[in-house]
């Protein structure tokens, strides 16, 4: 028990390290074009996502040619995502950027039947409280809220159990330990 209350605190003392990276905050202005880069190799399938309410929405698709262009393979808004390569990274450009483009973009590529995640990226405005909604959503430390409450109910809760098995040890360890009188009436009778 006292083994589960160690790693369940370890795990909610460093996943904020972790999870910290996971995410960069991107200011934009609305109107405005913005470019994100991916550092995932160039020579697989990228696939653009954007996570907007919790679900995530597949962009754009895009390959390398065997003369080393950049092919689109899929988009789902031409007239607003643009696929680019430059110097041996491909990106996305989100023209026109409005209200809706406000949430967070990860690019991907699929290898041996699992994807593989660049670092993501969430755009905000400056009128917008990105801070507060940060904080609401996921914590003052990138955790989320709930998780942050189920580990400090889990410890409490194990450090609970511990504490009453130890009383209730200690309790009858009490009762079945022998009175001074009967110590004397046994070692008589033997």
């Amino acid at each position: 028990m006292v083994l589960s209350c160690l790693i369940a605190l370890t795990v909610f003392l460093i996943w904020p390290l972790k999870h910290s990276e996971a995410v960069e905050l991107k200011e934009v202005k609305l109107g405005e074009t913005v470019t994100l880069i991916c550092n995932l190799s160039v020579y697989s399938d990228i696939h653009w996502l954007k996570m907007s309410e919790g679900r995530p929405m597949a962009l754009i698709v895009t390959s390398l040619k065997h003369n080393g262009e950049l092919s689109v393979v899929w988009n789902y808004n031409e007239t607003h995502f643009e696929g680019f390569m430059e110097k041996q990274t491909t990106g996305l450009r989100i023209l026109h950027v409005s209200d809706s483009d406000l949430a967070t973009y990860n690019c991907a590529t699929l290898y041996q039947k699992r994807l593989d995640f660049d670092k993501g990226v969430q755009l905000y405005t400056n009128q917008q409280s990105i801070n507060t909604t940060f904080v609401q959503v996921q914590g003052p430390d990138g955790l989320s809220l709930h998780y942050q409450v189920f580990v400090a109910v889990l410890c409490f809760g194990l450090l609970g159990m511990l504490v009453s098995v130890l009383v209730v040890h200690m309790k009858t360890r009490a009762k079945n330990k022998p009175s001074s009188r009967q110590e004397r009436l046994h070692r008589t009778s033997i």
